[in-house]
């Protein structure tokens, strides 16, 4: 999977898209478990590789973290420039 779109690959096939998708499914209180149970039959999603590619793009853009288990979003998520 690439992980910016390009001309031959849509926006929803590429990671970015992935986690876009992620994040408007995000609730409070999601594990990492829960929210796979939740998205793994979005057609664009389909398998854990990419649920995890996503999950990992978001962690590294510091959109979400990890406190005690639980999936948050943090402090500088949604803010513009």
């Amino acid at each position: 999977m690439t992980f910016f779109p390009t001309k031959y690959v849509p926006l929803d096939a590429s990671v970015l898209g992935v986690a876009s998708i992620l994040l408007s499914k995000f609730k409070s209180n999601d594990t990492v478990s829960t929210l796979w149970d939740r998205v793994r039959m979005h057609p664009q999603i389909r398998t854990f590789d990419r649920y995890a590619e996503a999950l990992t793009l978001l962690f590294a853009a510091n959109l979400i973290d990890i406190r005690n288990g639980i999936l948050v979003q943090s402090s500088g998520a949604g803010r513009t420039i």
